[in-house]
């Protein structure tokens, strides 16, 4: 399956959703730490709805997947709509969006590229650290032809995650494990309906009760994935959605594509102000 088709038929997805954003100044914070304010601070927080916005004065907000990674770096860097839109293309970028940007920015360190992303991709589970976003691509079912893309069915939509600290290495290894590998725990915010796990030792704050006879409130709210690395060269391999000990939760890049970016030299918001009339 090429990233092409991928992208595609994902595309009419950003259609359906969009973001509200006002105008305001960059802040201290990143788009990290106003993430965990609002899992902290929120009030009213709804999953899956449209518009995805987010009320900063009364903490409110209906977020999901990349649009709350879209809004906290607006808040952070004082964007709106129009700068998402001058930056990436979109002025709500999708999940799959994010990914085919970091997929195509060069390695932390390396040459910048002829078209600046303002990402920088992170191959190794040692160098990842707070403000990563770790983008998971779409999965498409070509169908019955695979070179028409009138059939194809979106399996996976792809989902987005900030990445809070240092990943950590996981003694002993969680199931499964693999020989050759390294296992690291790696904190995450997120707006999400499905939870990252029941494990005691890496939570997920949406979990209530015990692993056996417990809920997920779905939303906005941390956890730990798990990624796997090569123990010789410590690139990564594939990862998992937590720490909880599974026999089939591994995704490999060829089942579920990610890739890990950083933001890299932020452009200036645009002004919101009109231009001066004519002499």
């Amino acid at each position: 399956m090429s990233r092409r088709t991928t992208s595609l038929a994902v595309a009419s997805l950003a259609a359906a959703s969009f973001i509200t954003l006002g105008s305001a100044s960059a802040s201290a914070k990143d788009h990290t730490d106003w993430a965990l304010e609002y899992v902290d601070r929120a009030t009213s927080d709804v999953w899956g709805s449209d518009p995805c916005q987010i009320d900063w004065t009364n903490v409110t907000g209906k977020v999901k997947a990349a649009c709350f990674f879209t809004l906290t770096l607006g808040k952070a860097q004082g964007y709106t709509d129009q700068d998402f839109l001058a930056m990436w293309g979109m002025k709500s970028p999708t999940s799959n969006h994010y990914f085919d940007l970091i997929n195509t920015s060069p390695p932390v360190g390396a040459a910048p590229p002829v078209g600046e992303t303002y990402f920088r991709r992170v191959n190794r589970a040692i160098d990842i650290q707070k403000g990563d976003i770790f983008a998971v691509g779409a999965v498409i079912d070509p169908g019955d032809d695979p070179n028409s893309e009138e059939d194809d069915k979106v399996v996976y939509a792809g989902h987005t995650m900030m990445i809070t600290g240092a990943p950590t290495v996981i003694v002993p290894q969680v199931m499964p494990r693999y020989s050759g590998t390294t296992q690291y725990a790696v904190p995450i915010v997120d707006s999400t309906n499905s939870s990252h796990g029941c494990n005691p030792a890496y939570p997920d704050s949406r979990w209530t009760g015990t692993c056996d006879n417990g809920y997920m409130t779905a939303g906005a709210g941390t956890g730990f994935i798990r990624v796997y690395t090569d123990s010789l060269t410590g690139v990564m391999l594939g990862y998992t959605w937590s720490v909880t000990s599974s026999t089939t939760s591994y995704y490999a890049p060829s089942k579920r594509p990610y890739r890990i970016g950083r933001l890299f030299k932020l452009p200036a918001p645009l002004p919101t102000e009109p231009p001066p009339p004519p002499p």
